[in-house]
Formats: structure tokens, sequence, C-alpha cells
């Protein structure tokens, strides 16, 4: 009877992990096939010649733009503009540029856009290794056959990414940002597009090479403030001061990035907390104060990383 009940252990066991191996390789084969398709489809991107109205959905508000990007000589260019009112946007040339507007002729030094995200995104130059990709089936998405990608990362409180990839030209259809919680932060949907085999580039290199110059930044020479907990993947790119609203005064701030998203931590004398935290989209902003100072955190994180970044100061 002992032998009886061995031998049905031991053929459930067998069972169960010959199941559980089906499993594993299902799983490398479903991630083989992802970075495949992700990798296509950010090839197309790069490639393509192409005018779209895209929506950019944060919350309960919408905004349509107009993308134009391009291709010239294996470079690629990159104009988003607001469809609201009057003309303004910014211009990219290998995902660095500069703001415009169109009415009163003027440009200006590169600031945060919600689209940015999109264009880091889609960026051939962007390093996914903290990601694991996944692809959550096949559907219709704005009237075209999509394939779902979804980009979880491996560290903690970063963004989850779903991408639609059209079936047929392998451009992205849509892009949407979660929390690890499943909260929607933001999407961006293609609403009409349109193909070229040559757009013209609307800005002249000299401007992007004059505004390249005046941004570049020196050597890095400060250390990590020790006080600060900063995530996994994340290294520090800029150290530098802002002038702040009271007196004038210089703040000093260090700027972290993974290649995909980054964040700003300032470091003020100690202050009252009217706002603690506050989000927009894809944008989030928490202050702490510690006994002596004040810290802020300014960037496109989650909230909940801007509080294990703070999470050291008492």
């Amino acid at each position: 009877m002992m032998l009886i009940k061995l031998k049905a252990a031991l053929s459930l066991f067998i069972a169960v992990f010959l199941c559980l191996q089906n499993v594993t390789v299902a799983e490398s084969e479903n991630s083989k096939k992802c970075i495949t398709d992700f990798d296509n489809l950010r090839n197309a991107y790069f490639k393509s010649n192409i005018e779209a109205t895209v929506i950019q959905s944060v919350q309960s508000h919408t905004e349509p733009l107009s993308l134009m990007h391009m291709n010239k000589g294996n470079i690629d260019y990159t104009t988003w503009k607001s469809l609201n009112d009057e003309v303004v946007g910014y211009s990219l040339r290998q995902n660095k540029g500069f703001d415009f507007n169109q009415n009163r002729g003027f440009i200006g030094p590169l600031i945060w856009h919600q689209s940015r995200i999109w264009d880091r995104f889609f960026s051939k130059k962007t390093v996914f290794d903290d990601y694991e990709c996944g692809i959550l089936g096949r559907t219709r998405l704005a009237g075209r056959k999509v394939t779902l990608i979804r980009l979880n990362p491996k560290i903690e409180n970063g963004f989850v990414f779903v991408v639609a990839k059209d079936a047929d030209t392998s451009l992205p259809v849509e892009l949407s940002v979660f929390s690890q919680k499943q909260n929607l932060l933001a999407k961006f949907t293609v609403t009409a597009v349109h193909y070229s085999s040559s757009l013209n580039v609307s800005v002249p290199n000299e401007t992007f090479d004059r505004i390249e110059k005046m941004s570049a930044t020196g050597r890095i020479t400060e250390e990590v403030w020790p006080e600060l907990n900063i995530p996994n993947g994340f290294k520090l790119m800029r150290t530098g001061v802002q002038q702040g609203a009271e007196h004038g005064k210089d703040i000093p701030y260090q700027m972290y990035s993974d290649g995909l998203v980054d964040f700003k931590v300032f470091k003020n004398t100690k202050g009252s907390l009217n706002i603690v935290s506050a989000t927009e989209g894809t944008l989030s902003v928490m202050r702490r104060n510690s006994k002596n100072f004040e810290y802020a955190v300014v960037g496109e994180i989650p909230l909940e990383m801007c509080a294990q970044i703070l999470s050291n100061i008492k």
C-alpha cells in the first residue's frame, strides 16, 4: 500500500515538474518574440517619414497634437505641435532640441513635455535592460490590427508600458503608461497618419547645433547626496543651481536618469510644506523636510518612486 502511494506521489511530482518546465519554456519563447517585435517597432519608427495626429490623454484631460517624424541621412527628426489655438511645441534632432512658439518667433531651452516619454520610449538609443517584455495578445485598435506589447519594470515603483504595434506597418498605434498599481497615468493614441517618402526638415541643422552648444554641460564633480535613496539603474547626470522664487535665491539640484525617464532633487533651506505631493500624468512632485533642509523631487517618475528617493529623510 505504501509503495503504491509513493509511486502515485512520484508520478504527481513528475507531472507538475514537466508542467512547470513547459510554462517556463512558453514564457521564454514569449519574451524572445516580444523583444523581436519591440525592436522591429522601434526600428520602423526610426526609419519612418510620417505626419500624424496624436491624442494625448492625461487623467480627465485630452489634447490633440501634431507629430512629424522623419529620417534624413539616418538621423531622426521629430516635431510636436499643439493643435489648440496658437502654434507651440518643440523640435528634436536625435532626441535633443528646443521649444518654439511660432506666433512670437520664440526659440528657447527644451522644457518638460508629457509627450517626451513617447520620444524616449521609441528611441533606438534607449536601453530596456531593466524591463521584462511580454506579448499580451492581438486585437483591433483605431481600425487597425495590432499586437499588444507590455514592458514591466524589474525595479520597484517603475512605470509599466503597454504599446500597440500596427500589424501591417510595425509603427506604434498607442502607448499607455501605468503605475505598478495599474493606474493609467497617460495615453497617446494615433488617430490619423500620413506617410511620405520624404519630408522637409522645418528647422535647419545650424539651429540644433547652436542650441546643443548652449546647453552643453561640463564634467560632474559632485557626489550623490548620501541622504538620498536612488533607485537601481539611475545615474547622476547633472548638478547645478536653479533660481528660486524667494529673493532670487539659487537652489542646488542633482539630476538623475535611467535613459528613459529622469528626475531632479532640489535641496533648499527648510520651509513650510503647503503642498507635500502632486501628480500630473507621468510628472510627479514630492517635498519632505529634514531637520535643516527641504528636499523636493520633481520628475517623470511615479509618486511611489519619489517617496522611495526621500525615504531616508526624517
